[in-house]
């Protein structure tokens, strides 16, 4: 690529276009269908969650600390392409492994800093010169092609080709944040240069409507982790074989297309509160479907209509409840400390399901969780944030 054409490419829309498919690649490809590769490999239940619960115990570290240090150093983009070439590493380090100890290790690092990326990613596209909506719909388009080509590599190839699938998306990943351009990062806030102290992280203790909605998201993106367990091993129960299973995923993430398109049009519009009571009655009504379904395609059509357009609401909802309530030389730290408590509850709510489906079916496993989507749809109405700054407009 000559230099002129590299000038035209960084900070361009298809730059931008490159860091959020290969982003959202990476995780599909790495996480859509591991538990079925786990499985595979001769993993109990209880193993399976004990090592796919690891990137949310080393999130807990690794996510709020990344966040600190871009916010301290202003360079997300740098500390960002560092963490995924890392990532890129530890994965094929993970294909070649089959102690439990060692793939519990392994996945917490990998993912934890494929994680600790995403609050920035999410940042910038919400202040970069494009639109919110017309850059992360590349990362859903990402994230269906990484969910099928996963779904093929662990029904027809060796391993190791999905690790070495993964690790050549994690370089790209690192290449996009690189190549998106020095504007796009946060720029020195005025409050400092004007000799004024900057805002101490204890603020985040005094602010109890971001304790509140901590807490929901907690159990929310709990009880979601438990599902992105185990969707593929109840659709397994059905007969559905692994390729398949990459698909059904594949298809449902596109069906958040339009929500992220058309964000403009609704998350600015409507209220924080509203939009979390929606989003958490939408988990719940999934849920409900799944223990319940007499058929695999009572799995399926809710997979295809609710599960990604829930997950997706709940990453829109944390920068604009986070940007309304926490001061904006913090943003990045904010995201991550709602990323940190959300992996907390992974923790402990997915060894927990984990423990539970090696004692009763998978299906009264969701019956659960619909009643805990329940409590969060009710702690939802309680939420009060003033949305005065506009995200996604």
């Amino acid at each position: 690529m000559s230099k002129e054409k590299r000038r035209g490419f960084i900070g361009s829309y298809t730059s931008y276009a490159m860091l959020y498919f290969f982003s959202y690649f990476t995780l599909a490809s790495f996480n859509a269908v591991l538990p079925v590769y786990l499985t595979g490999i001769g993993k109990q239940t209880s193993e399976m969650s004990f090592i796919l619960s690891a990137s949310s115990f080393f999130s807990l570290a690794i996510g709020p600390l990344a966040g600190y240090l871009c916010d301290r150093t202003r360079r997300p983009r740098l500390i960002s392409g560092l963490l995924m070439a890392g990532m890129a590493g530890m994965s094929l380090l993970f294909g070649l492994s089959r102690e439990t100890l060692s793939l519990f290790l392994l996945n917490g690092v990998l993912m934890s800093f494929l994680v600790a990326t995403q609050p920035v990613s999410e940042q910038l596209a919400s202040t970069g010169p494009y639109r919110y909506g017309v850059l992360r719909v590349w990362g859903t388009v990402g994230y269906s092609a990484g969910a099928q080509a996963a779904g093929i590599a662990v029904q027809s190839f060796p391993p190791m080709a999905l690790f070495s699938m993964v690790a050549t998306s994690a370089l790209l990943t690192a290449l996009g944040f690189g190549c998106i351009g020095k504007g796009t990062a946060p720029q020195p806030v005025r409050e400092e240069k004007e000799g004024k102290p900057r805002p101490s992280l204890s603020i985040f203790l005094r602010q109890p409507q971001f304790l509140l909605y901590i807490a929901i998201t907690f159990l929310v993106m709990g009880c979601s982790n438990i599902n992105n367990a185990f969707l593929p091993l109840l659709l397994k129960d059905f007969g559905v074989p692994t390729g398949v299973v990459g698909t059904a995923l594949s298809i449902g993430t596109l069906v958040e297309i339009p929500v992220i398109l058309f964000s403009n049009k609704f998350m600015d519009r409507f209220s924080s509160k509203a939009l979390l009571m929606a989003t958490t009655l939408i988990f719940a009504v999934q849920y409900l479907c799944y223990g319940l379904a007499a058929s695999v395609w009572a799995v399926a059509i809710p997979l295809v209509l609710l599960k990604a357009v829930a997950t997706t609401l709940v990453m829109m909802l944390n920068l604009k409840v986070v940007r309304n309530l926490i001061p904006s030389e913090l943003v990045t730290v904010g995201l991550s400390t709602v990323s940190a408590c959300n992996a907390l509850g992974s923790i402990l709510m997915q060894n927990a399901g984990g423990v539970f489906a090696d004692h009763f079916p998978i299906q009264t496993l969701y019956l659960v969780l619909a009643g805990m989507a329940g409590i969060t749809l009710l702690m939802s109405m309680l939420l009060r944030v003033k949305d005065r700054e506009k995200v996604f407009s």
